[in-house]
């Protein structure tokens, strides 16, 4: 049987390297470009103040099958958010999709579970690629099929497509420390979920365990959408002391105590399900991820290996 692809994935978010572990599965040589330094795009763990926080996705659920079976089998390593997560009126915010969950070495871990085994090009940024009857065309090489997971903007930007296929929403993002453990008591989170409020939620990185070293408290918050967009090229330093502000009113913390902060901003944070747009891609160009379905763990987890069920029709095809 002649061997199929190869296939290139441009993104190593948590979609682009569930699609590659099952083309790679089925068979297919499969190569990972992506431009940061590390795997995992929004599922984003960082080492700040010697605690292990989540600086992108908080927690995740599980609903299907399939993907409750990726995680007892590959991951392991992961466990329930027991604390509520209250609203401004202290009552607690359900999440429809089940139980919350995060993983013990910091979410991030799934992204670098997904990425063994992987050919992977870290530092290696994408711009042109181009089609032609013998192939795609990537960084000199030839490809059967190219698959994007990038966010909208810059899948639009790569296969050079009208529009993007969804607008965001960029999330500016604070880490707070706090002497004492006694600012989150029996609560794991807070929200605003309205957007008119500079804050969007807070989320207390001591209801993981392990993550917080010494006598301290760490708090990831995140800003509106609203707050984001009108700050989002201003530099830290300028929306860190307001967002502190909300955060400690929020939590009935006095001011004063934070002892480290730290700011980030994701461009494309939010997949905004009103502004989806239909694009047709060229012949052998595929998108998976955010970019048309959402943004949570699972979702985009599934809809990579939907991505690469596609692809591999696509390969047959061609090659038949």
């Amino acid at each position: 049987m002649k061997k199929l692809g190869p296939v290139a994935i441009i993104g190593a978010g948590l979609s682009g390297l569930s699609c590659a572990q099952a083309l790679q599965a089925a068979g297919v040589t499969v190569r990972v470009f992506e431009s940061d330094g590390v795997v995992g795009g929004r599922c984003a763990t960082r080492l700040w103040q010697g605690h292990l926080v989540d600086t992108g996705i908080q927690y995740f659920t599980a609903q299907s099958t399939e993907f409750k079976r990726e995680l007892l089998t590959r991951l392991r390593q992961f466990r329930p958010i027991i604390s509520p997560i209250l609203d401004k009126d202290e009552k607690v915010v359900a999440h429809e999709a089940g139980p919350r969950f995060y993983v013990l070495q910091g979410n991030n871990y799934f992204a670098h579970v997904l990425s063994h085994g992987l050919d992977i090009r870290l530092n290696t940024r994408v711009e042109i690629i181009s089609f032609a009857s013998s192939g795609i065309e990537c960084l000199g090489e030839s490809y059967g099929a190219i698959v994007s997971s990038l966010p909208g903007p810059l899948t639009a930007r790569l296969f050079d497509l009208p529009h993007s296929p969804v607008e965001y929403d960029p999330c500016l993002v604070a880490l707070l420390e706090y002497t004492g453990k006694d600012h989150s008591p029996e609560c794991y989170g807070r929200v605003q979920p309205h957007g008119s409020e500079p804050l969007l939620s807070s989320h207390c990185e001591n209801n993981k365990v392990g993550r917080v070293v010494g006598d301290k408290t760490v708090f990831v918050v995140q800003a509106s959408p609203r707050f984001s967009r009108e700050h989002a090229d201003a530099p830290p330093e300028t929306y860190l002391p307001q967002l502190m502000r909300e955060h400690e009113n929020l939590w009935h913390i006095p001011s004063g105590q934070c002892t480290a902060s730290f700011g980030h901003r994701w461009l494309h944070a939010h997949p905004l399900n009103a502004h989806r747009h239909r694009v047709d891609l060229p012949p052998g160009a595929f998108n998976c991820g955010d970019t048309r379905t959402d943004s949570t763990v699972e979702q985009v987890w599934l809809d990579g290996r939907k991505a690469a069920k596609e692809v591999l029709t696509f390969l047959s095809e061609a090659a038949a």
